[in-house]
């Protein structure tokens, strides 16, 4: 069967199929040298769970590579140093807790914010302008949000958390920094990207996690042009009970995670207070800064139409008791480029 009927049997991408081909993990049975379409049998599905079985386990690609070809004892010995390497990270992981024990883990957190220079002069690198998909290693760091993907911008323009220039990708999410070395390398006629990714609390434990790349085009986008954008142009309908100022209560992940009586605790939080006027006008607070004006954004039944950055949030107003409760979709860079579900911020009448 050709790479996309396999892909479709075996579950796995094929991105994935032509990664692990050229890495000499699974090779298809043959590769058309004229087309160079290349062509799986069924026993290979075989194979392909046996890898999603072993990586589950905690082996990693060249460990299970070495395992296909090694005798029985040598499996025996590769199952038993696995096993012994994870009773220790469970060892760790009871005395992390221990002594973890009562502590405001948000505090810790809040004392291993990464803040790396990033202010660094631009360096074109033809090579790595376009899109590039992410083939492995951003399972536990989110990179690329949903869609797993990045762009590679000319000029280095930055979007959503990432800029770059040549060898460094540059991340800042507006709480975080870091400049993060990358090198190219060509495998089999195309073009990978390895980054070695500095983690939140790479100050504190210096963890870095390795992230692979494939280009798929070296087309030049633009910020803009690769933003998700709604429809802002919906007629004004008038909705007398959302007139009047709104002042922040919560932010929450899911509307169905809404409980006045048990808001999460979030403080600082970025989306102040939102004033619905008469006609379709309105303004909002941004931390400290204040968007009025109807070019910037107007409102209409159900939804505020922030044109600034061509999204239509839609809002909610919900009584508990005596108090009313505004509930409005947040659409940051993780919806426009991301490709990831809208948040929700919570106000209470003000």
């Amino acid at each position: 069967m050709k790479i996309g009927e396999f892909s479709k049997a075996s579950g796995l991408p094929v991105s994935v199929l032509r990664y692990y081909d050229d890495c000499g993990l699974l090779c298809p049975v043959f590769t058309d040298r004229f087309t160079g379409y290349r062509y799986y049998n069924r026993e290979q599905l075989k194979v392909c769970r046996c890898i999603s079985e072993l990586k589950a386990a905690g082996f990693t690609l060249s460990e299970i590579k070495s395992y296909f070809t090694a005798d029985g004892g040598e499996r025996e010995k590769a199952f038993l140093q696995k096993k012994e390497a994870l009773m220790e990270k469970l060892k760790r992981l009871e005395a992390l807790q221990n002594e973890l024990t009562g502590v405001n883990f948000m505090k810790i957190s809040e004392d291993v914010i990464l803040r790396e220079n990033i202010d660094i002069p631009f360096e074109n690198d033809d090579d790595v302008i376009g899109k590039w998909e992410i083939v492995s290693g951003c399972e536990s760091t989110g990179l690329g949000g949903a869609n797993r993907e990045l762009y590679f911008l000319p000029e280095g323009e930055r979007y959503w958390c990432f800029g770059w220039t040549k060898g460094k990708l540059l991340y800042d999410d507006g709480r975080c920094t870091s400049a993060n070395d990358y090198v190219l390398e060509r495998r089999g006629g195309e073009l990978y990207m390895t980054i070695a990714l500095k983690s939140y609390d790479y100050p504190k434990s210096g963890k870095i996690e390795t992230v692979t790349l494939r280009c798929i085009d070296n087309v030049r986008y633009t910020r803009e042009g690769i933003a998700r954008k709604d429809r802002i142009d919906l007629p004004f309908i008038d909705d007398k009970r959302v007139l009047g100022r709104w002042v922040v209560f919560d932010f929450i992940r899911r509307k169905d995670d809404f409980d006045p009586n048990e808001p999460s605790g979030r403080r600082d939080l970025y989306f102040k207070e939102i004033e619905f006027l008469e006609n379709g006008s309105c303004t909002s607070v941004y931390g400290g800064d204040t968007i009025r004006g109807d070019d910037m954004q107007v409102w209409t039944k159900g939804y505020v139409l922030r044109k600034w950055n061509s999204t239509a949030c839609a809002y909610d107003i919900r009584q508990s008791g005596e108090k009313e409760y505004l509930i409005i979709e947040w659409k940051s860079g993780d919806y426009r480029w991301g490709g990831c579900d809208t948040n929700y911020y919570v106000f209470i009448r003000g």
